[in-house]
């Protein structure tokens, strides 16, 4: 591994620091890097975390949990949509975008003691350095930590153990929290830099603890008494407070240039010049599993949604014919809704001559880092697991408050279009006796909660709903046709990179060991 020393995505000088969009460019040799202050870099590290979110993590996870197909007139050797060519090369993207996030996150805590007054950038930096290294453990295991991040001096880091990485990932977020509880006096207040919370400390605080929810729920499928002994006292300490609202990054999106735009809408809106879709959104299609539980066609023996038409399958997708994964369609295939990309008018469509319009909702959209929806569900699955108090009485509140979250974020107004509200009341009273959908008629409500929680976080933050099958089975997806695998893979390989530049470090690893739990399989599932 070249040791990661440049920031991909700093803002650019000290000239342009509120230029937040501008943030695609190598700083390794930038004479003012240094010069730059946590105020300075914060929003830059935070627009390019999520874009590199959105354009790599998210849409592997989409694709492994069966919520996309490829369209018709397309073709793919993609192995997340076959499983048989896994290698070295697939998803490297993944690898080297959490880990240049991270280092530039790393950058602004590196400032700590010189000047502690930036408390408050500090405790976001090692959030989202705490987010981002997570999941590289989560899609990997093994992996460098502890060397890291220390440029020159150490370009060929070891590879940590992932279960110590994860304990000190949480320690890192005592440290945010105590950045924030126990700041200096003269500490500076997050301004314009905080592109997620406006300055509202109270807000970062319910994150964090919601993320270290996140992660002590990585945990659930463990064996280790160790491990178990940790999640007992964590989540004894852990503060019930989590955040409540939609987390979203938006720096001023808007449509002037393609680095300008929303990152959703640069993946699947319509190109710089204006004269097509992108080669993304033509190429997406709907997955046929997905498309059947929000068609309520499905009846398993562990899933039951016949008579159920889902009030989010128009806001998700478009159209009526859907891909089965190892297939190439014949005829066009269901893509992403106009809802999902933002790329909609005031009526709800691309016609009329509004296309100008379509063009400015979808560049400006807001990027969501971490839905209101997801909060409720980890509560109710760390309740209904006896992890948190309340019992099933507070999962089963907490589990319809995820579905009522999820309605009202398919019900937001997105630019100029405001859609009609969608009735979570009617819809959780209709599947309540659906096994693997509803509460009552689920016999292992993790299950419906799982599974609620892939339709509601899917097309947004995709790689969640990827590892939660990983970790709980749920739910019960099919695999591609034509694949030799019996499973999905529990992580991917280590990129070429890491081979050519840090070869005596990093481990060995083949296609057929991605696919069965031994010591390279990330902790949480050995």
């Amino acid at each position: 591994m070249k040791k990661i020393i440049f920031s991909l995505f700093i803002v650019l000088s000290l000239a342009s620091c509120e230029n937040y969009l501008d943030v695609n460019k190598d700083q390794t040799n930038s004479p003012f890097s240094s010069q730059l202050l946590p105020s300075n870099k914060l929003a830059g590290a935070l627009s390019g975390f999520q874009i590199g979110q959105v354009f790599y993590t998210h849409n592997f996870g989409d694709k492994m949990s069966y919520t996309y197909g490829i369209n018709f007139g397309f073709t793919t050797n993609d192995a997340a949509y076959y499983y048989n060519n896994f290698t070295s090369s697939s998803y490297s993207t993944i690898w080297d975008h959490l880990y240049l996030t991270a280092d530039n996150f790393q950058d602004i805590i590196d400032d700590e003691a010189k000047s502690p007054e930036y408390a408050y950038h500090y405790a976001v930096a090692k959030a989202f350095k705490v987010m981002a290294m997570d999941y590289v453990i989560s899609l990997y295991g093994d992996a460098p930590y502890s060397d890291a991040f220390k440029g020159l001096n150490n370009p060929y880091p070891k590879y940590d153990d992932d279960k110590q990485i994860y304990v000190k990932l949480l320690a890192e977020l005592d440290s945010a929290r105590d950045n924030i509880s126990n700041a200096p006096a003269n500490v500076k207040s997050l301004g314009s830099e905080d592109i997620v919370f406006q300055g509202d400390t109270t807000k970062w605080l319910r994150f964090i603890n919601t993320l270290e929810l996140k992660l002590l729920l990585r945990l659930s499928k463990t064996t280790d008494a160790s491990l178990i002994t940790l999640r007992t006292n964590r989540f004894a300490n852990l503060p019930n407070d989590f955040i409540t609202e939609d987390v979203a990054v938006n720096p001023g999106y808007n449509n002037s240039t393609i680095t300008q735009y929303s990152p959703l809408y640069r993946l699947f809106g319509r190109n710089e010049s204006n004269t097509a879709y992108t080669g993304s959104r033509n190429a997406n299609a709907a997955g046929l599993f997905m498309s059947k539980v929000l068609s309520g066609t499905i009846n398993t023996a562990s899933l039951t949604t016949t008579g159920i038409t889902d009030p989010r399958k128009t806001r998700k997708f478009s159209g009526s014919t859907f891909n089965e994964q190892g297939t190439f369609p014949t005829a066009t295939v269901s893509r992403l809704s106009l809802y999902v990309s933002g790329l909609i008018d005031s009526n709800g469509s691309i016609t009329g001559g509004t296309l100008d319009e379509c063009v400015e909702n979808g560049s400006a959209r807001n990027s969501y880092i971490m839905l209101a929806a997801e909060s409720s569900f980890l509560q109710a699955e760390a309740m209904q697991r006896g992890y948190m108090g309340g019992g099933s009485g507070a999962a089963k509140i907490a589990f319809e408050q995820g579905i009522t979250d999820s309605f009202a974020f398919y019900s937001k107004t997105v630019g100029t279009y405001t859609p009609a509200p969608l009735n979570a009341s009617a819809y959780i009273a209709s599947i309540s006796n659906k096994n693997g959908l509803g509460w009552a008629g689920s016999a292992d409500k993790i299950s419906c909660i799982i599974t609620q929680k892939w339709l509601a976080l899917s097309q947004w933050t995709g790689i969640e709903p990827y590892l939660d099958n990983l970790r709980t089975g749920f739910p019960v997806l099919p695999l591609p046709l034509g694949t030799t695998q019996s499973n999905r893979p529990y992580r991917l390989i280590y990129p070429n990179g890491e081979y050519s530049s840090n070869g005596a470090n990093v481990p060995s690893m083949s296609q057929s060991e991605i696919f069965t739990v031994n010591s390279k399989t990330p902790f949480y599932y050995q």
